[in-house]
């Protein structure tokens, strides 16, 4: 092969990678909580840079703090329940019968783990987070729980 179709063949590479990257969660079932309510009244949402995720080591940190909508919480936890499925309970609360808070670990996406963090409180606010890192459980734990000095 010559230089011409080695450019050819990378540059048709990371056109067909590109979709996997942009949406990395889009597998799951909350990307549809970041799509209806990331740039609502009320709603926080954050998608860490690549610089900021390098000295996190993350590939992708996306979360989302909705409130004063009561359906929001109901809808999270909808597509929580799909997402669950298969993943590894680290954390989870009930309180009352219903989930108020809860911690997933998810099937790997290539080398990457993939963790889902989930909170609601009694005034109907909602926070969801979805991280992927080459970070074991044990390391995202202790680095999100540590208190701050």
């Amino acid at each position: 092969m010559n230089k011409k179709n080695y450019g050819i063949l990378i540059l048709l590479s990371v056109f067909w990678l590109l979709p996997e990257l942009v949406n990395a969660q889009s597998d799951l079932q909350i990307s549809k909580v970041f799509e209806k309510y990331g740039s609502r009244k009320h709603v926080v949402m954050v998608e860490m840079s690549r610089e900021m995720l390098a000295s996190y080591n993350m590939t992708l940190y996306k979360s989302i703090s909705i409130k004063e909508d009561p359906s929001a919480v109901e809808f999270v936890r909808n597509c929580l329940s799909k997402d669950k499925e298969g993943a590894k309970k680290i954390k989870q609360v009930m309180k009352g019968g219903e989930l108020v808070s809860a911690y997933y670990q998810l099937n790997k996406r290539g080398k990457d783990n993939r963790f889902i963090l989930f909170r609601s409180d009694p005034l109907n606010v909602v926070t969801l987070i979805y991280i992927e890192t080459e970070e074991e459980t044990d390391n995202i734990v202790n680095m999100l729980l540590k208190k701050k000095q």
